[in-house]
């Protein structure tokens, strides 16, 4: 037996090893086998806009920060949940976790359609002037224009209003 061989049946004895059996009628997933992936039922993020560079450790209270929540998986419009408020464009918004990343994307439309958003069966329309970024969470990012340039994107579950450390679904 050559070395690669006995290394990838040492390495397949490892991944089978503490598998459910075939005759289990739970199997795991891998969400369900890696602690450090977000939930599956998490339903909103918490986007926090800074006016400094320095908000990775910043909350709500933080000077020159100012905290929303904003629901995942879902389109919406900034501008309807927080109406005047000059940090967020009339741009419709869909947010998707993409690994351990938020995706957020920005449509043309302004109504909370999200118009041109693929489909369930794939198809789509138009994707003129839509944009999307993929952004990392629980850390500082920016810049992205005024008044607050700078934002921490954490996953949370359902949101009432209370901050609790068990609503927080990722912290890196």
């Amino acid at each position: 037996m050559t070395t690669s061989t006995a290394a990838t049946l040492f390495l397949i004895s490892i991944l089978l090893r503490g598998l459910p059996s075939a005759s289990s009628s739970e199997i795991l997933s891998v969400v369900d086998l890696d602690p450090s992936s977000p939930s599956q039922h998490a339903t909103n993020i918490i986007t926090l806009m800074c006016t400094s560079e320095t908000c990775t450790n910043a909350d709500e209270n933080t000077p020159g920060c100012q905290q929303y929540i904003t629901p995942l998986n879902a389109c919406y419009n900034a501008q309807t949940l927080f109406p005047n408020d000059e940090s967020w464009s009339d741009l419709d918004i869909y947010d998707t976790m993409i690994m351990m990343n938020l995706k957020r994307e920005f449509y043309q439309s302004r109504d909370g359609t999200c118009a041109g958003r693929e489909k369930e069966d794939g198809s789509t329309a138009d994707m003129n002037g839509n944009d999307s970024f993929i952004l990392p969470l629980d850390v500082c990012v920016g810049p992205f224009g005024p008044p607050r340039p700078w934002g921490k994107f954490t996953l949370v579950d359902d949101f009432d209003g209370r901050k609790e450390a068990s609503d927080v679904i990722s912290s890196m």
